[in-house]
């Protein structure tokens, strides 16, 4: 069953994704900082971050956002609301604030991306994950009922190469967008992102 997310399972989810979006060469530490960053980016101050358990154990997650979401973020960004991402900012070297400056950039960017082609009635999937096999397609199953039940007919979501992409094409998502992303393009391989939609019925 879809529950509220809770913030003290912050950790259980870095612990997760700690060996996917770790930045090689980077202390443990400093690991643990940015794919909290991640997270916490892909959240927003809406009632549609879920959280699957067993018992108070975390299986699964999906965070959600809908356009206004994301325009209601931009102008709280900036009136200082990022209190979190400015605190752990200073907790850094120089060349550890690049890369998390860089990295939440381009989630920003990918999000605008993708807002960018939704309209009214449209949901955005920001953020799934399974910490256990089996939970990812239980949440997924019951955000998109969710979705159906509260009319949100189209769902998007965005990817890029690091991901297991052909999932997507697998499971019914239509591809939208495929775009370089050059700031991460190395000279012998391109960085890709890709941006897709799902009917919810």
């Amino acid at each position: 069953m879809l529950k509220a997310f809770e913030i003290k399972y912050m950790d259980s989810l870095v612990d997760r994704l700690l060996p996917l979006w770790k930045v090689d060469g980077e202390s443990l530490k400093f690991n643990r900082l940015y794919v909290e960053m991640i997270i916490r980016t892909n959240m927003h101050l809406n009632e549609l971050q879920f959280e699957m358990t067993d018992g108070d154990l975390l299986k699964a997650i999906a965070f959600s956002a809908e356009k206004k979401d994301f325009l209601e973020r931009e102008s709280s960004l900036l009136s200082g609301e990022t209190d979190w991402f400015l605190h752990t900012l200073k907790l850094l070297s120089a060349r550890q604030q690049d890369i998390f400056t860089n990295g939440r950039k381009y989630l920003l960017q990918m999000e605008e991306n993708t807002f960018s082609l939704m309209k009214e009635g449209d949901i955005k999937l920001c953020l799934f994950v399974s910490l256990e096999k089996g939970w990812g397609q239980k949440i997924l199953d019951e955000t998109f009922a969710l979705y159906r039940k509260l009319g949100f007919k189209r769902v998007f979501l965005w990817t890029d190469c690091e991901c297991n992409v052909d999932w997507y094409f697998k499971n019914g998502y239509q591809l939208l967008s495929q775009e370089e992303y050059p700031p991460f393009s190395k000279p012998e391989a391109k960085y890709m992102t890709y941006i897709f939609k799902k009917n919810t019925v």
